[in-house]
């Protein structure tokens, strides 16, 4: 298909686009009704260096399916057949897709097939993608260190490894650190997904750093957006965040179950307060350890949270389930646990639920390679 071929033969594309075949094959596609005004202008003003123009303009065709993609390196041939015959495009092309009718109206967009493969993210590239851990232990005030942590780091590095992803772990960064960091992994180039787990004290509207100042929820998403992330655009971006959204702590509701789980530990909460949403841009999936406004839990083992994600995410990806199944799971693994925290001198149940939000618009499933 020639999405797949632009896929392909992307970076060598990127590097050859002149600054004049991008601006022609923008007056085209627009023409054409490929990309509408608003997107091609997007293209040419949000960038200012000839490559990244390139990029953005490759991704948001390949984006939008096979007969886009198809018309691009057509007009390619046209403009540019020396690039287009270096790149063997006429080999790799093959007639997979159908033009449009023609006579059809004007203004019909261009839309993408209903097949079932299309129902599904990819995951064939290797690595899959970057997986980046942050794991905050050692805080400004030492009574607020985060003991368990480095458990939780250990186990999202063996399962991600595990699943295809090229792991990277960055420990105790302050709020500013944790910013530029993500900021510059939204600058690289990505496989088919993109993995974040923030493993930190936190409030309502984000998380807190090592120097126990805030990074706001949006300084964590909003980098891997489609506007300023585009090689991740139509990719899955998934995080997944271990910290207290406020302070309040959960009420013990008792269900008749036969199977229930109880766990009696020593426990600590990730709470050091205001809300968050995750971009309007699609195909973004923020999984919390614990619902607005209340706390998470940690032991010296681990966090509740991610010990359970992990298992699961093990068990469900052997078994082929897909991310909001495996989540589901936690969910109700976690819901079971239960433990004593001491909160001004009094014992108090503790309970906790994840709770997950996702713009995804296909199955995620984490292909073992």
């Amino acid at each position: 298909m020639a999405d797949k071929v632009l896929a392909d033969v992307r970076i060598e594309l990127k590097k050859g686009l002149s600054l004049t075949v991008i601006k022609q094959l923008l007056d085209d596609l627009t023409n054409k009704r490929v990309l509408n005004e608003e997107e091609a202008e997007t293209i040419l003003e949000s960038n200012a260096a000839r490559a990244d123009k390139a990029r953005d303009l490759i991704d948001s065709v390949k984006k939008k399916g096979c007969v886009a993609s198809e018309i691009m390196i057509a007009k390619l041939k046209v403009y540019d057949e020396h690039l287009y015959n270096k790149l063997e495009l006429g080999k790799l092309l093959q007639p997979a897709c159908e033009e449009p009718a023609p006579g059809g109206p004007a203004n019909q967009p261009i839309t993408v097939s209903d097949k079932s493969n299309d129902k599904e993210y990819p995951m064939t590239s290797k690595p899959r993608g970057y997986c980046v851990i942050i794991n905050n232990m050692n805080f400004k005030n030492n009574k607020r260190n985060r003991e368990g942590s480095n458990y939780d780091a250990a186990a999202l590095e063996k399962v991600f490894k595990f699943l295809g992803f090229d792991v990277q772990i960055y420990t105790d960064q302050k709020a500013e650190a944790m910013k530029k960091l993500l900021l510059d992994f939204s600058k690289k180039e990505h496989g088919d997904c993109f993995v974040c787990c923030v493993l930190s004290h936190g409030e309502k509207k984000g998380v807190i750093g090592t120097d126990q100042k805030l990074c706001p929820m949006k300084d964590i998403l909003s980098p891997f957006d489609g506007k300023n992330c585009s090689t991740l655009a139509g990719k899955p971006k998934v995080f997944f965040i271990q910290a207290c959204r406020g302070k309040n702590r959960e009420e013990k509701v008792v269900v008749s179950v036969d199977d229930c789980h109880e766990r009696d530990v020593d426990l600590a909460s990730d709470t050091l307060e205001e809300t968050y949403s995750i971009p309007k841009n699609s195909d973004f999936l923020v999984a919390m350890s614990t619902v607005e406004d209340y706390v998470s839990y940690r032991t010296a083992n681990g966090s509740w949270f991610i010990q359970a994600l992990c298992a699961q995410l093990e068990e469900g990806s052997k078994s082929g389930d897909d991310i909001l199944t495996i989540l589901t799971k936690v969910n109700e693994e976690v819901s079971r646990m239960e433990g004593d925290e001491i909160v001004n001198e009094t014992t108090c149940d503790a309970k906790m639920t994840p709770e997950p939000r996702f713009t995804l618009t296909k199955k995620l499933i984490f292909k073992i390679p």
